[in-house]
């Protein structure tokens, strides 16, 4: 594996588990802790990732809001499943419950986040 790939995988590992710690990542990627300290340094240039000492919450985290390859949809995409959660709000026939809370989950999961 070379570094491109190598660094590639630490990103997506991150995205999944939301932490690891650099043991971890060495000895899964079969590298040097130093190689992956260096990998981490050089990620974080790009990435929104960082590391954190500890004994017990140690270790190197992707923020909470990132997920690599996230798209989102466009704010007509998202007027029109607003629109479809309303109706189905006013008319509980259309949707149980639980389909207007998946409904609510992916405008949710899709919406921009609102840049400062």
């Amino acid at each position: 594996m070379g570094t491109a790939e190598r660094r590639n995988e630490i990103i997506k590992i991150l995205c999944r588990r939301r932490h690891e710690t650099i043991e971890n990542l060495a000895s899964e990627l079969a590298v040097s802790k130093r190689t992956i300290r260096r990998d981490i340094e050089v990620l974080s240039i790009s990435y929104p990732i960082y590391t954190q000492t500890g004994k017990y919450n140690g270790g190197v985290y992707v923020m909470d809001d990132f997920f690599l390859e996230r798209m989102y949809m466009s704010d007509a995409e998202l007027e029109v499943l607003k629109k479809l959660y309303k109706f189905a709000d006013n008319n509980p026939s259309v949707l149980n419950q639980n389909e207007k809370n998946t409904l609510c989950s992916i405008i949710s999961t899709y919406l921009k986040p609102k840049t400062n």
